[in-house]
C-alpha cells in the first residue's frame, strides 16, 4: 500500500478526533463522532470495562485489534493529546524550518516507567496511570479552559515545548499507553518498511519522521516507536518506503541488542520493578487516608454515581470530562483532598456552587465507569453527603436575625424550619430527604464557615 491516501486520511480522521473531543470538553457537542471519542480512548476503556463488562465499554479492544494489524495508529488518529502534540510539530516545523533526524530509543527509561504504572494497580491503585494517562492529560487541557485556566495553560505550554523541540518524545519515553502499544506494534501484520535496494539514502524519511526512529543510513525504522503519521510515504523520491502486509523473516536491527546489554537492562528493570512495588505497597487505595483505615473528617463531597470511595478512586482518570460538563460549575479538580493517589479528581465545592437536582450531565458523559449511569429519579434519590446544622454558628442564633436561605433553596424538602424564640426559626435537616446537593451550604450566608454543611458519605446511598 503506497502513499496515495493514508497520509490524506490520517489527517481528516485526527482533526475529526481533536475537534470532537474540544467541542466535548466545551459542552458544545452535539454530533455522532462524540461517542467514538469516549469509546475509543484505551485507559477510560479499559477501567470501565472492568467496572461493567459490557461491549459498550469495550472500545479498548478496538484499540489492540488495530495496534496488532496496523501498529501504532491509535496514536496519530485519535489520541487528543498526540494529536495535539501533531499541531505543535507541525507550527514549530514551519516556524523554525526544523529537521528530524534519528534519536536511539530508551526503552529502560519507557520500561520503568511503565512498571511505575502498573505495579501499584495490584495495590488499587491509579495514581501514575491518572497522571500519565494522554486522555486524561488533554481532557485537563480542555476543561481548564472554563475552570483551572492556570493549570491547563502550564500543561498546554509543557506539550506545546515537548512538541516544538522533542516531537512525539512524550509519547514513546514517558507515555504507558504508547509503551504498550509499541510492544503490541511489534507484532503488526502491515506495518512501513524501508526497501533497501530501492533507497537512495537522501535522508528525506528521516526528516519528516516525527518518532525520530527511521536511520535512512541503515534502511532502518524502529516500527515499535511509530505513530503511524504516513508523513515518511510522500516524502521518498524513489519509493522505496511502503505500507504493506507481512511479517519479517528474521528480526530488523532495531531490536537485536547485545546479549550484555539485554542481561543490564533487564536487571535494572527487575530492581527498579522491586523498588516501585515496596513504594506502592505504601499506598493502596484502602489505607491512604489514615492508619487506621478510618475516612479522614475533610473527605470530599463525591459526584453522584460514583458508588463509593474506593470505587470511585480506582476508576477515575481524572481527565475533567465532568468538570467540563457540569452547567453550576460545582464539579472541580481536587488536589490532596482524595490522598495522593487522588489527585485532579473531581469533587463536589460548594463554595463554588450547588449540585442541580435536575442535572445528570457528569453521570453521562464518564468514559471510565467512575461515574455510573444514573437516570434521573435514581440521582434526585442518591445522597452523595448530608447536610449538617451547626446552631451556634446560624444568624438565627448567633444575632438574632431571621434566616431561611437554606430551606428557601433546598430542592428536596429536607429543611424544616422550626419555632425558636418569638417569631424565629431555626432549621432541621431531614437525612431522609438529604441528598447532599449542597444547595444549603452554598446560599448560607454565614462566614468564613457556614452554619450548615455537607458532609461526604463514604458510600453513596438511596434515600426515600
Amino acid at each position: 500500500m503506497r502513499n496515495t491516501i493514508l497520509k490524506p486520511l490520517r489527517r481528516a480522521v485526527a482533526l475529526l478526533f481533536l475537534v470532537s473531543t474540544a467541542l466535548l470538553f466545551s459542552g458544545l457537542a452535539v454530533f455522532l463522532p462524540v461517542k467514538c471519542v469516549l469509546w475509543l480512548q484505551f485507559i477510560p476503556s479499559l477501567l470501565n470495562f472492568t467496572a461493567v463488562v459490557s461491549l459498550s465499554s469495550a472500545g479498548f479492544i478496538v484499540v489492540v485489534i488495530s495496534a496488532l494489524l496496523f501498529g501504532r495508529v491509535y496514536c496519530s488518529f485519535i489520541c487528543p493529546l498526540g494529536i495535539l502534540q501533531d499541531v505543535f510539530i507541525r507550527v514549530s516545523a514551519v516556524l523554525l524550518k526544523k529537521t528530524n533526524t534519528y534519536k536511539r530509543p530508551l526503552y529502560v527509561i519507557s520500561f520503568l516507567i511503565l512498571g511505575i504504572c502498573i505495579l501499584p494497580l495490584f495495590f488499587r491503585n491509579i495514581i501514575f496511570l491518572n497522571l500519565l494517562d494522554p486522555f486524561g492529560i488533554s481532557g485537563r487541557i480542555f476543561a481548564g479552559f472554563q475552570g483551572s485556566l492556570l493549570l491547563s495553560a502550564i500543561l498546554l505550554l509543557v506539550f506545546a515545548v515537548f512538541g516544538s523541540l522533542k516531537n512525539r518524545w512524550y509519547c514513546n519515553v514517558i507515555c504507558p499507553l504508547g509503551v504498550v502499544l509499541g510492544l503490541l506494534s511489534r507484532l503488526s501484520f502491515f506495518r512501513i518498511r524501508i526497501e533497501g535496494g530501492l533507497c537512495a539514502a537522501c535522508g528525506s524519511c528521516e526528516g519528516v519522521c516525527k518518532s525520530n526512529c527511521i536511520d535512512y543510513r541503515s534502511h532502518r525504522l524502529d516500527f515499535d516507536r511509530c505513530v503511524g503519521c504516513m508523513n515518511c510515504l510522500g516524502s521518498c523520491p524513489e519509493k522505496a518506503i511502503s505500507f504493506r502486509a507481512g511479517r519479517d523473516k528474521k528480526k530488523t536491527p532495531a531490536f537485536a541488542q547485545p546479549a550484555v546489554e539485554n542481561n543490564s537492562r533487564r536487571n535494572f528493570i527487575k530492581t527498579s520493578a522491586m523498588g516501585v512495588a515496596t513504594v506502592s505497597g505504601l499506598l493502596p487505595v484502602s489505607g491512604l487516608f489514615t492508619a487506621s483505615g478510618r475516612l479522614p473528617e475533610t473527605l470530599p463531597v463525591m459526584p453522584p454515581g460514583a458508588v463509593n470511595l474506593w470505587h470511585f478512586t480506582e476508576k477515575c482518570t481524572a481527565c475533567q470530562l465532568c468538570v467540563s460538563s457540569c452547567p453550576t460549575r460545582v464539579l472541580q479538580p481536587s488536589f490532596f483532598e482524595y490522598g495522593l493517589s487522588g489527585l485532579f479528581q473531581p469533587k463536589l465545592d460548594f463554595e463554588r456552587s450547588f449540585c442541580k437536582y435536575d442535572c445528570i450531565k457528569c453521570t453521562e458523559v464518564c468514559p471510565s465507569g467512575a461515574i455510573q449511569p444514573l437516570g434521573l429519579y435514581e440521582k434526585q434519590r442518591t445522597q452523595t453527603g448530608l447536610a449538617v446544622f451547626a446552631k451556634n454558628q446560624c444568624l438565627v442564633v448567633e444575632k438574632q436575625k431571621p434566616c431561611a436561605k437554606c430551606s428557601e433553596h433546598c430542592p428536596a424538602k429536607a429543611i424544616e424550619m422550626l419555632p425558636y424564640l418569638g417569631k424565629l426559626r431555626i432549621p432541621k435537616v431531614d437525612p431522609k430527604l438529604c441528598n447532599g446537593c449542597g444547595a444549603c451550604e452554598f446560599y448560607c450566608p454565614v462566614r468564613p464557615e457556614k452554619a450548615i454543611s455537607v458532609e461526604a458519605n463514604a458510600y453513596q446511598r438511596l434515600i426515600w
